[in-house]
Formats: C-alpha cells, sequence, structure tokens
C-alpha cells in the first residue's frame, strides 16, 4: 500500500536514490550505546544471512535487544510474504529503506546494513532478531530509527504491544470478531488479505498465535484449528497434537476458550490519501476540545475505511511511552463523523465512530458523491505537563484507504454553523432509535422528549407541536462523566425551554476526565423530569381546552374558517377560538346579546367595546377567553355571535 498521488511516491524514491549511504551510518553507536560489549558490523560479514524475502520458520528473538512483542508480530506477518516484501527498498551499496506507518501517515524510513553485534572472539553474533534472512533485521533496524533512539528503542520502550507494531508496518488496525460457526470463520479466512490470530496469556507474556484451516480431508470434517505460535515455548498449553511450533484444537475447545479473534487487513491493491489535520475549532476549559471539519469527493463507489489516528507514543526523559486503554494517562476522547453533502447544502449522516482509542475507524461503502468529515477530540488538560510531550499529543491526522482514493482532502469553510448543523443532522437520524416520552399526554398534538445515547452524546431532543410554550426542569440524580456540549461544564440541572411549534436540543458528551478514575468508559447518568411552575398552569388550562370540543355542552361558532367554540367549566365559561386559515390573519368581534354573571379575565390583547370583545388572531393559531363567575353560586350564561374581517 502506498500513496494514491503517484508524485509523493516518486519523490520519496527519488530522494532514497540520491541520498550518500555514509549519511546514514550510526556514527554515535558506540556513544550512545549502553552494552560496551556490543559492535556494529555490516550484514555482508555474515555469509550465513541471505538477502531473500521469505517467510523464517526459524526467527528467533535477540538476547541482547529483546522485544517479544515485536518478535510476535514479525511472526504474524509472515503469513503474507507477498505484501510483507513490498515494504522494502534497496540499493546495491547496502542502503536500505523501510516504508512504515506514524500516525496514519506513510513514511520511506532510511537505514544502512550495519547491525549491533556480539564478538566471540573475532565471530560476530547478531544482538538483533535473529534469521537467516536480511529482511527482519532491517525491519527493526528502521522501527528504532522512527522511534527515535535506533536501537536503545527497544530498551525504552513501555507498554509496547504486538498491534502496535503491526499497525507500524502494516498501515491497519485490528479489529475483534466473534465466529458463531466454524464454517463463518473458514469463509472469513478465505480472503488472504486477512490475517486471524488469537491471543493468551502464558509464561507472564501475551502470546498472539495465527489460525489456519488444515488442508487434510481428514483433519476438515474433524473440524480442527491448527494455532501457529511464534516458536515452539510459546505452543498454547491446551493445544493438542504439538509439533514444533504448531498445535490443534477442536471448534469445540477452540470456542470454548477464546470468545472473539483478532483480523488484521492487509490489502495490497488499497491506496491511501492522508492529511494531518490543522487549525482546530478550540475550546479550553477543564478539558481541551479540538474540532475539524474537511471534505473530499468519491469519484468511484467502493468500499473505504477513513481513520482518525492520534499521536500512539511520547517521548519523555528518554522513554518512548506507547500509549494504551489502560494508560491512566490517557489523553481523551475521539469523534470521527461521516457525512455526504446532498441538494441545497443538506447533509445525509453515513457512519460514525467515538472511542477511548488512539486510532479509530469505519469501513463504508461510499457512492459517487461529496462527503463530509467531522473529528474532534477531548484532551484531559494536564497544566503541569511539560508543553512539547502534550503538542505532540494533540497533533491529529486523517487517512482514507479504497482502491482508489480521493486525490485531495480540504478543510472546510464555513466551519462552526458547519459543526452545528452537522450535529443536528447527526439526531435527525438518530431519533428513530431514542426512548420517547410525552411532556402533555393527550391524543391533540403534544410535546415529545426523545432521548438516546450515540457516539459519546447524550441529547434530550424536544418537539413542542403543542399549543404552549414548554419550560421543563431537568436534574441529574447521577450525572457520571458528562459534560454540557456548549459549556464544557457539568450541570446538574438545567431548565429547558421550547417555545410552541419548536425543536430543542440538549446535547451532553462524554467527559475524558473518566479515563483517568475509571476503567468503565459508558454512559452513567440517572436524571428526573419536572414541569417548571412558570407553566404548570398553562398546561392545566391546556388539557381543559383539549376536552373542549368533546364536550356535549361546546357549543361551536363558524365564520370564513375561523372556529369558536364556547363550554362552561366549574368557574365560568371559556370561548377558543382558532385561526384554521393558512395564509391570513383576522380581526374578531364576539358580539353578545346576553352577558350575565361573567367578567372577562383582563388581558391587554382583548378590547371591550360596550358589548363585544374584539382582538387580532394570526394565521394558524388559536386564542382562549376566560370568563370567571361574577356573583358565587347565582345564574351565569352568555348568547354570542361572531363576525370576522380578514386581513391582509
Amino acid at each position: 500500500m502506498h500513496y494514491q498521488k503517484r508524485d509523493t511516491y516518486e519523490k520519496e524514491m527519488n530522494n532514497f536514490n540520491l541520498v550518500k549511504k555514509q549519511d546514514f551510518e550510526q556514527k554515535d553507536f558506540y556513544e550512545k550505546c549502553n552494552n560496551n560489549q556490543l559492535v556494529l558490523c555490516e550484514l555482508k560479514q555474515f555469509e550465513n544471512i541471505q538477502k531473500s524475502y521469505r517467510a523464517d520458520l526459524k526467527l528467533k528473538e535477540s538476547d541482547y535487544y529483546s522485544s517479544f512483542t515485536f518478535f510476535n508480530s514479525v511472526t504474524i506477518l509472515q503469513q503474507n510474504m507477498s505484501n510483507l516484501n513490498q515494504i522494502f527498498e534497496q540499493r546495491d551499496d547496502d542502503l536500505y529503506s523501510v516504508w512504515l506507518w506514524e500516525q496514519g501517515l506513510e513514511k520511506l524510513v532510511i537505514v544502512d546494513d550495519q547491525i549491533p553485534c556480539k564478538l566471540s572472539g573475532n565471530y560476530p553474533h547478531l544482538a538483533t532478531i535473529v534469521s537467516e534472512y536480511q529482511w527482519p533485521l532491517i525491519l527493526e533496524k528502521a522501527i528504532g530509527k522512527m522511534l527515535g533512539f535506533q536501537y536503545n528503542s527497544f530498551k525504552a520502550l513501555k507498554n509496547d504491544s504486538i498491534e502496535f507494531y503491526l499497525q507500524m508496518i502494516t498501515g491497519q488496525l485490528i479489529y475483534e470478531q466473534q465466529f458463531q460457526s466454524f464454517e463463518d470463520l473458514k469463509r472469513k479466512m478465505k480472503d488472504k488479505s486477512n490475517i486471524l490470530f488469537v491471543k493468551y496469556q502464558q509464561d507472564s507474556k501475551t502470546i498472539a498465535s495465527v489460525i489456519a484451516i488444515p488442508t487434510s480431508e481428514g483433519q476438515d470434517q474433524l473440524k480442527l484449528i491448527k494455532l501457529i505460535a511464534p516458536n515452539s515455548e510459546s505452543i498454547y498449553f491446551q493445544g493438542r497434537q504439538k509439533v514444533d511450533s504448531l498445535c490443534y484444537l477442536s471448534w469445540e475447545e477452540f470456542n470454548k476458550n477464546f470468545q472473539s479473534v483478532h483480523v488484521l487487513t492487509w490489502k495490497d491493491d488499497y491506496r491511501v490519501t492522508a492529511i494531518s489535520l490543522e487549525n482546530p475549532i478550540k475550546r479550553t476549559t477543564d478539558i481541551i476540545e479540538h474540532t475539524y471539519c474537511y471534505k473530499f469527493t468519491i469519484e468511484n463507489q467502493g468500499d473505504y475505511q477513513c481513520t482518525l489516528w492520534q499521536k500512539d507514543f511520547v517521548i519523555e526523559e528518554n522513554e518512548i511511552i506507547i500509549r494504551s486503554q489502560n494508560e491512566k494517562k490517557q489523553i481523551g476522547l475521539l469523534r470521527m463523523l461521516l457525512f455526504q453533502k446532498l441538494e441545497s447544502n443538506q447533509y445525509q449522516f453515513i457512519d460514525g465512530c467515538c472511542d477511548f482509542q488512539c486510532n479509530i475507524s469505519i469501513n463504508p461503502f461510499l457512492e459517487k458523491g461529496e462527503y463530509l468529515i467531522l473529528c474532534q477530540a477531548y484532551f484531559n488538560n494536564f497544566e503541569k505537563d511539560s508543553q512539547n510531550p502534550q503538542q505532540q499529543c494533540f497533533d491529529l491526522n486523517f487517512s482514507i484507504k479504497g482502491v482508489i482514493a480521493p486525490p485531495n482532502i480540504y478543510p472546510d469553510d464555513q466551519f462552526e454553523q458547519q459543526k452545528i448543523n452537522l450535529i443536528k443532522t447527526l439526531i435527525q437520524h438518530t431519533l428513530s432509535q431514542g426512548k420517547k416520552r410525552s411532556v402533555i399526554s393527550n391524543h391533540q398534538q403534544q410535546t415529545s422528549v426523545i432521548t438516546n445515547q450515540i457516539y459519546g452524546f447524550l441529547y434530550f431532543y424536544y418537539e413542542n407541536r403543542g399549543k404552549i410554550d414548554i419550560q421543563e426542569q431537568i436534574e441529574f440524580k447521577e450525572l457520571g462523566y458528562l459534560i454540557r456540549y456548549d459549556s464544557l461544564k457539568k450541570e446538574n440541572q438545567v431548565l429547558v425551554e421550547v417555545n410552541k411549534n419548536c425543536f430543542q436540543i440538549l446535547l451532553f458528551t462524554l467527559d475524558p476526565e473518566i479515563i483517568k478514575k475509571s476503567g468503565n468508559t459508558s454512559f452513567q447518568y440517572k436524571y428526573s423530569h419536572a414541569i417548571a411552575d412558570s407553566c404548570k398552569l398553562q398546561i392545566e388550562k391546556q388539557n381543559i381546552l383539549f376536552q373542549i370540543k368533546a364536550d356535549e355542552k361546546t357549543r361551536k361558532i363558524e365564520c370564513d374558517k375561523i372556529i369558536a367554540y364556547v363550554t362552561p367549566h366549574h368557574s365560568g365559561i371559556i370561548i377558543q377560538v382558532e385561526n384554521n386559515n393558512l395564509e391570513q390573519d383576522a380581526q374578531v368581534e364576539l358580539k353578545f346579546t346576553e352577558l350575565t354573571n361573567l367578567t372577562i379575565e383582563e388581558s391587554s390583547q382583548f378590547k371591550v367595546v360596550g358589548s363585544s370583545i374584539h382582538f387580532s388572531i394570526q394565521k394558524k393559531t388559536e386564542e382562549q377567553l376566560y370568563f370567571d363567575i361574577a356573583v358565587p353560586e347565582q345564574y351565569y350564561g352568555c348568547k354570542v355571535d361572531m363576525e370576522i374581517t380578514i386581513l391582509q
């Protein structure tokens, strides 16, 4: 896998072909080496080491620069030598280069053939990984150079992992998958771009063994699974028929001992377009939020891989610290949301991912068209830390991989408003998946609330299709690790105001502080709702009005799409006037031929002229007039007609 743009690839290769070999000799090896018994030797001194790019079944871990996880990773990658040998370039003067990946960007790392050795008399023994071929030694040296301390890097490593080396060598992320049957596992392995392996703890080490299906007909019928360990000392203890570094398990044994399988998809025909994200929208409180928005065009429909890469190792005080999921000084939360641009500058949500990991990835099938990616990162604000390592952690890269990757990825201009609109689009897309309730329970139009947690967000979506404005108090009994999105602070009480015929979104996001204090990164919250006192009376009146039409005592007056409902209640009379005209406002006059023992509730919008009441009513709205009994326990009543003037 190399660059989508051929000129970028050729530029790297031209530089490799023009560089002077002596510029890459380790002149300071003896000054930096922490073992004075080691010396540098050229590979040509070893007659038994071949230049062929073949799998080495006798590969051994070094006794000096030892990293079992690196050794284990190389044994896994040997399962696909056709891809592995393509990452190497070499010249006749024994200068080599290796295509490696750092934070989603592919780089050509140039090294010479000088290898640390320990002398036994005049005969040198490799102090590196031991192989009968040159390529594992060159690969190890290139990784050491990328890490920054040459071979001493392997002494300075903290928290390294098999996945770390696999990603650095292949540029691919490893994912876990569960299989329900032997046949499903076998079908997955038919795709030769997949390398499947399992991990287990044994002899105080994490070991990864590659999965293979025996080819003999008899074993296949028995549904046996072959595990290829990195060496004979690492064979899975519970396996059967142990030979060299191999063992076998039945499907039942395999399924019992391994809940999931690790999958490395390494496609040679993929190309990549990658960029470093720049100029974020930045907000800083107790945490630091960076938001990026970029766009690209897909010319050929197909399967793609979009990945957001975060710095997965930092160098502090001559130590290389590789970030891990269990590391308490985790930087924070990554979120990536992908949208397709539609007509009229609208967007449709496609896919997304959110996690407390260095790298997150989605694998969508994309049609031809324009797309926009929203990337967000939340960092804990370590004020006491030195600025340089922290800044390294802030760096993010984004890459798109596919058979034909888009040639360019551009920053989007309309940034702040674009971010808001995209999050609204995401919420609209997920409304059907949320939990729904009603603020006013009635057969009439009402206010509904949908609550959902998705892609690191918790939202409350209010949609008011009722007749009054709504105010509701939300009190979090257990807020957990959630913060208000618009303030980036914890709020235990929130007053939500939703006007009629409007919607409102209350949005929270996960707080990256959780990674320092808890191993549980799931949503933690309990809350209660209470209607605000200021609108309880309105809701009570509204509930009464909902019953007016069904009441047999209600009188209906209709004129020019204006309808008045007159009905008694326990303390007087209510007249509800509705303007069902979709285009025009109206002036209403209510003429009373009788109004006995009733007084109208005072309001500046109603004008009383003699025995008539005048007021304006807008299109598609309603007005309520409340008449209270003046003298209790005496007769009261009214007779009324209505005249309408349509307002142009």
